[in-house]
């Protein structure tokens, strides 16, 4: 854990577009409540600095520097903020875009805040209600339910704000004091690399379509596929599921890829053939379950890259660098028909 003082470890050295916000509120955008969004965040700027500073100062997406790239001052933003403010509302679990905030502020707190003690670093608090599953990130993760009126969660504080101003007011004050405590405790930045690296924390696209958004889709027999098994030849090693169950499955019989110079080895290999497109292990931590570990990596190469070419891509790597010839052949086999196999995959492909 790192320990700053006085007006650095508050946000305040700087309050323009090079300062080091003291937090970042991330929200789904909708034109709707655009208007309510930004009052909320003054609101909350104005709180933390009652408990901190003058010059303490939040960012969002509205407030960057007028002119600049929009992604580019997102992710600087996100990965030099001292908390991440969250939203909470059906539009932003479904924004891939969110996902990876939340993931940015995640990483730097695995990397750099490892003991789990407060005060902690992404808070989040229901916006407008919720109705689909939670990513596990998300559940994981104490919501501010309990520092504003008794049911506020329920309904979010979008209607906190406009049917209690009083209640309202107090909730941000609460936050504010809570902002300010940890951003009194340093988190050292992402390097710009690695925030432009970042991936989504959860599997928005899948929770948007009605999917679990922390795994694969369903399988055929329940409810309704994301994906179609006939796209596969019959006879592979296990004609049940989905082409990307069925990939996760043969990867799961490989005992090395829980060896954690093993597992870095075949993704750095991955990333060899997607064309230094990295797999960082840092992004990919052994530490996951196997399941769960294996069902992300096949989810992500299949969402950015065609079967042929993912499939291909595992066989080789799992080949080369867990000497797992069978695993290999597995793969092959799930290969749609009349693709190219492995051999003949070329590794020089455009950048996606």
């Amino acid at each position: 854990m790192v320990e700053t003082t006085g007006v650095e470890a508050t946000g305040t050295e700087g309050t323009g577009a090079g300062g080091t916000s003291a937090f970042f509120t991330s929200y789904g955008g909708r034109r709707a409540d655009r208007e309510h969004v930004l009052r909320f965040h003054a609101d909350l700027e104005g709180m933390v600095r009652l408990h901190t500073h003058d010059h303490a100062f939040g960012a969002t997406g509205p407030t960057l520097e007028p002119g600049g790239g929009w992604r580019s001052e997102l992710l600087r933003h996100c990965a030099t903020t001292r908390t991440l403010v969250v939203l909470l509302s059906e539009t932003h679990l479904n924004s891939a875009w969110c996902a990876r905030e939340w993931w940015i502020v995640e990483e730097r707190v695995r990397r750099f805040r490892d003991d789990g003690a407060p005060p902690h670093h992404i808070l989040p608090l229901v916006w407008q209600p919720l109705s689909g599953p939670l990513p596990r990130v998300v559940r994981e993760r104490q919501r501010l339910d309990w520092v504003g009126v008794p049911g506020h969660a329920d309904a979010g504080v979008l209607e906190l704000m406009l049917t209690d101003p009083t209640a309202y007011q107090a909730l941000c004050y609460r936050i504010g004091a809570l902002v300010a405590r940890s951003a009194a405790v340093g988190l050292p930045p992402l390097t710009e690399a690695l925030a432009r690296e970042a991936v989504p924390a959860w599997d928005a696209v899948a929770r948007r379509a009605g999917g679990d958004p922390d795994g694969p889709a369903p399988a055929a027999d329940e409810a309704a596929p994301h994906e179609r098994v006939t796209e596969c030849e019959q006879d592979g090693p296990d004609a049940r599921g989905t082409v990307g169950e069925r990939a996760t499955r043969v990867l799961l019989t490989v005992p090395a890829l829980d060896d954690p110079v093993c597992w870095a080895a075949f993704l750095r290999r991955l990333g060899e053939l997607r064309r230094d497109r990295a797999l960082n292990p840092l992004y990919w931590p052994v530490t996951v379950p196997a399941p769960e570990r294996h069902a992300r990596l096949v989810s992500h190469l299949r969402a950015q890259h065609p079967d042929s070419h993912a499939l291909a891509w595992l066989a080789r790597a799992v080949s080369e660098t867990a000497g797992a010839p069978s695993a290999a052949a597995a793969l092959r086999a799930l290969l749609p028909q009349g693709r190219p196999s492995v051999e003949d995959t070329p590794t020089d492909l455009p950048a996606p």
